[in-house]
């Protein structure tokens, strides 16, 4: 007799800012496991766009519009596939996003793109990370066009849409309308 176990993925992404880290806690809190793919151990990095190395010494923030444009934040595969191999039949979030996220779109049962008001993104991100986050740096004009295209972007690849500029808890509420009770 087989057995067929589902595995159950579910990815949490947006721009920086959105509330993924947020609500990732309170899922946590509420008993669910998460995995925040910026902290986990050998998962996500910068790396050289021309040279595909790991970027092992990083400049002073914030970051120049070159150095911005030479480097993507990326997911390494083999330790992505290591993760997903972990999941079972547990609900597990994977609350973060990286460049290169399209390539693990089949990955995860469902897919929430956090989108928040571009006065809501720069609040949080300059609370956070002052020192990165400067008004006019390449790094927030960066975040702001990609927060701009980011409610397209999870149309354009299957995720559903969820307005992070309410509170955390709303937030962690509506992700959890979609499951079957």
């Amino acid at each position: 007799m087989l057995i067929y176990f589902i595995m159950a993925a579910y990815s949490i992404t947006g721009p920086s800012g959105a509330g993924k880290s947020t609500v990732g806690r309170i899922l946590q809190r509420r008993g669910f496991r998460v995995i925040e793919t910026d902290f986990e151990d050998g998962l996500s990095a910068w790396f050289n766009n021309d040279t595909s190395e790991k970027v092992t010494d990083m400049p002073a923030q914030p970051y120049t519009n070159n150095w911005v444009g030479a480097h993507s934040w990326l997911w390494d595969k083999k330790r992505m596939q290591e993760l997903l191999a972990t999941v079972g039949t547990e609900t597990v979030f994977f609350c973060g996003g990286a460049n290169n996220e399209k390539d693990f779109i089949s990955s995860f049962n469902l897919r929430f793109g956090l989108c928040t008001n571009n006065s809501s993104l720069i609040e949080r991100l300059q609370v956070r990370e002052p020192q990165r986050w400067v008004d006019g740096s390449t790094e927030l004009q960066n975040q702001i066009e990609w927060n701009d295209k980011f409610n397209n972007y999870c149309q354009s690849t299957g995720a559903i849409v969820i307005d992070s500029s309410v509170s955390p808890d709303s937030v962690a509420d509506n992700i959890l309308t979609h499951f079957k009770s």
